[in-house]
């Protein structure tokens, strides 16, 4: 048995055609080792970090900006060896891989009062 084409189309027109087909649903799926891209907004007023969890996957670069909405504060994850410090009303934008899995605490290291030391949140890395 023989498949008749239509005589525009030949046959490697046709299995590149199918091919292509079959790529588009696998090209959807993320690959758990390749590292991706992640956006994350975090804001600091009141003595508060929002949101005060951030979770990202292992190897992916995560771009963080971090606004402060009141007084001077800083964001500080140990483990990742960050610290950034972020002027009253401004906004302060890095980037870092999270290659290491596990919870580490952030905090505001700076110490003008008592309540910047119960600015707290967590970084997730799975």
């Amino acid at each position: 048995m023989s498949l008749r084409l239509p005589a525009r189309l030949t046959r490697r027109r046709w299995l590149g055609l199918l091919g292509s087909v079959v790529a588009v649903p696998a090209a959807g799926q993320p690959d758990p080792d390749t590292p991706g891209r992640q956006r994350i907004e975090l804001t600091a007023r009141k003595y508060r970090f929002e949101p005060e969890v951030i979770d990202v996957r292992r190897n992916d670069v995560v771009r963080l900006t971090v606004t402060s909405l009141d007084i001077a504060h800083s964001f500080t994850v140990d483990a990742y060896r960050i610290q950034k410090r972020i002027a009253p009303g401004a906004a302060v934008t890095f980037e870092f891989r999270a290659d290491e899995v596990g919870r580490f605490p952030f905090y505001c290291s700076m110490r003008l009062d008592a309540g910047c030391q119960e600015m707290r949140g967590e970084l997730i890395v799975r």
